[in-house]
């Protein structure tokens, strides 16, 4: 469906390996695990939407949401802009007027994809409405560095 542009998907960098610890604090676990090179795990991963004929973009999500100041800065020199979430709907986060919503539609979080499918069935009427929407998130960037780029200008 992709390749037939019958939908546009934004393909967010999410880290190579995803390593996680069961047993090991969110301090030093996801990318935050000893031993982690930050630079494989987002240049490999772009590295393989490119041999698969996807575009990566600008965004990125830590793995569980998980990252210290340093990580940020790390992520951020190779131009990407870390995206996070505010209504994590598996964990049981309520979506508020502007939140970034997350959900896993990879099966192991179906409780998530029910929510979400609940969430949309709730809002029919203000979406038909056009009162609840769903942003296209390069849009919204390239609205916000507009209206900077606009102002610096004058």
């Amino acid at each position: 469906m992709h390749a037939e542009h019958q939908i546009n998907i934004t393909w967010i960098n999410h880290s190579y390996n995803h390593r996680v610890s069961p047993t090991l604090p969110l301090k030093n676990n996801f990318l935050l695990l000893p031993g982690t090179n930050i630079n494989f795990e987002v240049l490999e991963t772009e590295k393989s939407m490119l041999k698969n004929g996807l575009l990566p973009s600008v965004f990125f999500r830590f793995p569980g949401l998980v990252s210290d100041r340093q990580l940020v800065f790390k992520i951020t020199d190779f131009g990407l802009i870390p995206v996070g979430s505010d209504a994590w709907l598996a964990k049981g986060q309520k979506p508020q007027a502007g939140s970034i919503v997350l959900i896993h539609g990879n099966g192991n979080e179906p409780v998530g994809v029910n929510d979400f499918i609940k969430l949309i069935h709730s809002k029919t009427k203000a979406i038909a409405k056009k009162e609840w929407l769903l942003y296209d998130l390069r849009e919204s960037v390239d609205k916000e560095f507009e209206n900077k780029s606009d102002s610096t200008a004058q």
